[in-house]
């Protein structure tokens, strides 16, 4: 079984932190100001995807779709916690208990042996998707194939609220596929479909009928592969990854009116102020960082990032800020205007005995 959250940033505000936008259109991101306001939308609710509003629009744009939808800032913590609950449920259920996440509001789980205790796979997905939803008050979507693949696009076919079985049967699984479009297909992103769209191939079908020659012009090495997955094979075996271990923590800020050269000040001390953000997110969970990233956008949207690493770890909140400051006077453009900078600490570990760092620059 594939089982994914729906909306899961959305509904997690909707459901847990805010009931009473229960039903309302809700977008996870910046206020708009009215049409007037900078970012991104992280995440939205399926009331508010009816108007078109989807994930990574500038926010400004979403509240000119609709001027009704309900911003909230939300929190990390808040979806970390609800991701570790819903994998625990899903773990009571998973043969051995072995759950392989996916992402943090999705997982695979083997019921190879489990199912056998229902009447019919349907019923089980049932009792987890209402266990998932007494227990975190959160919906999802469940997909039931006999791989992880074709159960990924199950998933997808009946949002939300959703159980798509796909039976045993090779010829059933190739006719569930075949009307699929290629991004269907877990591993085939933008760039991929827009290079089989070049090439007259839409949807699984024509990949179906189609020899690993013929597949080669578009795909190269893939082609084998992406001819696999479009029939419905996939014989990875389902391993439990272990607990989700955090890889960064990081934290952006879109300027209101973008930041002109002469007037970096402003941004350092936003630099310094996302560095103490930052630096207090290290402790509270006990993580220490080695290598510090800067990310920065010009108003002509252009962006970098530039990365430092130090030898040891720590979670000095005045050596973070230092090496932010660092890389950013010594990678900005100084005749550009700047709309966002963002700070990122990767290459985690769990404190230990501090290390002593005194100066690396």
């Amino acid at each position: 079984m594939h089982v994914d959250m729906d909306a899961f940033f959305a509904s997690v505000e909707q459901y847990r932190n805010h009931p009473e936008l229960i039903g309302q259109p809700v977008c996870v991101g910046h206020d708009p100001k009215k049409g007037n306001g900078r970012g991104v939308v992280r995440a939205v609710s399926y009331e508010a995807r009816a108007f078109g509003i989807h994930s990574g629009m500038p926010v400004s744009r979403a509240y000119r779709l609709c001027p009704d939808a309900i911003f909230v800032s939300g929190e990390f913590s808040n979806y970390s916690i609800a991701s570790g609950e819903f994998m625990e449920i899903l773990a009571r259920y998973a043969d051995g208990g072995r759950v392989r996440r996916a992402s943090i509001d999705e997982a695979y789980i083997d019921v190879t042996f489990g199912v056998q205790d229902y009447e019919s796979p349907v019923d089980m997905a049932r009792e987890i998707q209402a266990a998932i939803r007494q227990e975190t008050n959160l919906p999802c979507s469940i997909g039931i194939a006999p791989n992880m693949s074709v159960a990924k696009v199950a998933t997808g076919t009946q949002k939300p609220n959703g159980i798509t079985l796909v039976g045993p049967d090779p010829q059933d699984i190739i006719n569930f596929l075949a009307p699929m479009k290629v991004q269907a297909l877990n591993g085939v992103g933008a760039k991929t479909a827009e290079r089989l769209n070049n090439h007259g191939i839409d949807v699984l079908e024509q990949i179906q009928n189609m020899t690993i020659p013929e597949l080669w012009p578009a795909m190269g090495r893939g082609s084998s592969w992406i001819h696999k997955r479009a029939c419905g094979i996939d014989d990875r075996p389902l391993l439990d990854n272990g607990p989700r271990i955090r890889k960064s923590i990081s934290k952006d800020r879109t300027f209101m009116v973008d930041i002109k050269p002469e007037a970096i000040e402003t941004v350092h001390e936003t630099i310094s102020g996302i560095c103490e953000r930052i630096a207090e997110k290290l402790k509270n969970k006990s993580l220490q960082f080695r290598t510090v990233t800067i990310k920065l956008r010009y108003s002509d949207y252009t962006t970098i990032q530039r990365s430092r690493s130090i030898p040891v770890c720590t979670d000095d909140r005045n050596l973070l800020e230092k090496m932010a400051l660092n890389i950013f006077d010594h990678e900005r453009k100084k005749d550009k205007h700047i709309r966002l900078i963002g700070v990122k600490v990767s290459s985690l570990t769990e404190s230990s005995q501090q290390a002593s760092i005194t100066d690396y620059f």
